[in-house]
């Protein structure tokens, strides 16, 4: 998946700024965005990969639409599930092998067949193709908030 790889680069682009941070931007630092973003990504794929194509749940779901249809996320309105969130003080020690563990998962999602999905806990269950759409759009939208925080 070249787009993943390429937001997966972007994210490590931004290594040396992992203590920044910007209180009227955000409440944590560039590193915690890095690391949630990387974490999500980890999950939803894993979740992709590990899903049985006959338990898909087909339905609609507005706020999806609405996202998919304006094309990012808004700032502010949700919270992270616990299983992504790092903690607020964390060092980013661990960011390198999150970075090692996303790639090898971009490079597997490429190869997983077009009915497998995740259970989002806002937009329900996605196929393969809407859940690239997701992490697409999430990791845009931390990578929107580092840049941000970076802003003079």
């Amino acid at each position: 998946m070249n787009s993943i790889t390429s937001l997966i680069d972007e994210l490590e682009s931004k290594i040396p700024y992992v203590s920044s941070s910007k209180e009227s931007v955000s409440s944590v630092s560039v590193g915690w965005h890095i690391e949630h973003s990387l974490l999500a990504m980890i999950k939803m794929i894993a979740a992709v990969e590990h899903s049985d194509p006959a338990n898909f749940k087909s339905s609609f779901n507005f706020k999806r639409t609405i996202i998919f249809a304006i094309g990012k996320f808004p700032r502010g309105k949700a919270k992270a599930p616990e299983s992504v969130r790092p903690p607020a003080d964390s060092d980013h020690t661990a960011l390198q092998p999150l970075f090692e563990k996303a790639r090898q998962k971009a490079a597997l999602i490429a190869q997983l067949a077009p009915d497998k999905y995740f259970t989002h806990p806002v937009f329900g269950d996605l196929r393969k193709k809407q859940s690239l759409r997701v992490f697409t759009l999430h990791t845009k939208h931390h990578l929107q908030i580092i840049a941000d925080i970076l802003k003079k």
